[in-house]
């Protein structure tokens, strides 16, 4: 082994274990461990509007920058399956604000992810090329 992809669901403690069932504790630990042990690292995250929003995406973006700016996010979009069918898919706005709020915290290496969960429209793609470079999604 000699990388990882990490997925953090949550910054939020409360938000992590309604998610998940358990702590985030040793998941927001992990970044480092994983950096300081040499290996590559790649963060995902799912962008679930009024669960995990732009907020706790730019607070999990931070705690990576200040492990390394390098590290590879993905910010994917999550679309209503199963037990979540009552929450939406994120709107391309919400989206392009998720991705400057992880480049303004420091990150260099930001991608989204799941385009065509939230691009639909014209505008949208109008959007998301206006506001996000090629490399980046």
């Amino acid at each position: 082994v000699d990388a990882f992809w990490l997925d953090i669901k949550a910054w939020d403690e409360k938000t992590h274990r309604w998610l998940t069932g358990g702590t985030n504790a040793r998941i927001l630990r992990l970044p480092a461990e994983i950096r300081e042990r040499g290996f590559v690292l790649e963060v995902l995250s799912l962008y679930i509007p009024q669960v995990v929003a732009v907020d706790q995406l730019g607070h999990i973006a931070r705690h990576l920058a200040a492990v390394d700016t390098a590290i590879p996010f993905t910010i994917l979009a999550f679309f209503p399956e199963h037990r979540m069918r009552g929450y939406r898919a994120p709107a391309t706005s919400e989206m392009v604000a998720a991705y400057h709020g992880a480049k303004a915290a420091g990150l260099r290496n930001v991608r989204l992810g799941n385009l065509g969960v939230f691009v639909r429209t014209e505008e949208d793609l109008d959007l998301l090329v206006r506001n996000v470079p090629p490399e980046d999604r």
